[in-house]
């Protein structure tokens, strides 16, 4: 059953028809939807259940006759060559049988069974085969699939992020909400639960993500580092303006300043910038770009009022004080010109 924090029926449909309006007629996707919500009802509804209705056609409370009328329970035979056998999951029968995993469980205890402990749920060959193959088959495929939500994630590992084979590794002093966003992505794609904690040797927030399968998936997506990260092919050549701007938020979370006069980049890495400076001109944000300390480093800038509003339309910020900062830029009346 889909709960909606106490919400009449009558007021949840309204929410339900405005984001498919909204839907349609910007394109948004759960993230922003979830925003606008909280910003015209004073309500929160889960990203997740926006998920569920924009992309997967759910409409609330559609399954209510249904929902509580019992299911027809397998019988000891069959289940038992599923689970123990054949070493099924009961969430996986559980979707053969459009029931749920814990009435599998269920199930099993009733007719005398023991359900596998965690350990051993993962240490089975059904269940490593999935972790190699099902997990891993997402970036094998054409990155065509991406959604906002990773493009956010890649954008901040070619910034601050850290990654290698084993470890993924953000440590931020400040700007919390940065490293809760970034979370927030990750834990959203991957269906975990993955926090950070505050260091006080080094008076900073740090998240450690430890997970082969994840930093696969990302290494397989583009280059990272700081002198070799790339803005993956199909985020450059992606058509949708979401995804360039979620791509560019995580970047500019990291490596974006906002100064007196622009909103700037700077990196030794001359193709990874020249690939974003394409990105904001495809959204209409033309920059400058030029060498400065002698050339071993690259410097991407943002002049002029109109481009400042196309950068806060598209890309913004998720730190705050970056976006106060943009927004105090917008009402200065100076403006340098490009050099």
């Amino acid at each position: 059953m889909i709960f909606y924090g106490g919400l009449s029926k009558k007021r949840v449909l309204k929410i339900h028809s405005f984001v498919l309006e909204k839907r349609e007629q910007l394109g948004f996707g759960q993230r922003r939807l979830f925003k606008l919500v909280r910003k015209r009802f004073s309500v929160e509804i889960k990203e997740s259940t926006i998920s569920g209705w924009i992309f997967r056609d759910i409409i609330p409370f559609e399954q209510e006759k249904t929902q509580f009328r019992p299911k027809p329970k397998l019988s000891k035979t069959v289940l038992f060559n599923l689970y123990f056998k054949k070493k099924i999951s009961p969430d996986t029968i559980g979707e053969k049988y459009t029931v749920s995993g814990n009435t599998v469980r269920k199930w099993i205890i009733d007719y005398g069974g023991k359900t596998r402990t965690l350990t051993e749920s993962m240490n089975s060959s059904i269940t490593k085969k999935l972790l190699r193959e099902q997990k891993l088959f997402i970036p094998k495929k054409s990155f065509s699939f991406i959604d906002p939500t990773i493009a956010y994630i890649v954008g901040v590992l070619c910034g601050d992020g850290h990654i290698n084979p084993k470890h993924i590794t953000l440590e931020i002093r400040y700007d919390t909400e940065f490293i809760k966003e970034f979370l927030d992505c990750v834990n959203e794609v991957y269906a975990t639960n993955y926090d950070y904690y505050y260091y006080k040797p080094k008076n900073s927030y740090i998240t450690h993500i430890a997970s082969q399968v994840i930093c696969q998936d990302f290494l397989s997506f583009s280059k990272y580092g700081t002198e070799e990260w790339l803005v993956p092919e199909e985020i450059l050549n992606s058509k949708d303006e979401l995804v360039m701007g979620s791509f560019l938020r995580g970047f500019y979370d990291s490596e974006g300043h906002v100064a007196r006069s622009s909103v700037s980049s700077s990196s030794i890495n001359y193709k990874g910038l020249k690939q974003t400076q394409y990105l904001l001109e495809k959204l209409g944000i033309k920059t400058t770009f030029k060498p400065i300390k002698g050339g071993k480093y690259w410097n991407l800038s943002i002049f002029r009022k109109q481009r400042f509003k196309i950068f806060r339309e598209k890309v913004g910020f998720t730190i705050k004080r970056k976006q106060e900062d943009l927004n105090e830029l917008l009402k200065n009346d100076i403006y340098y010109k490009e050099a």
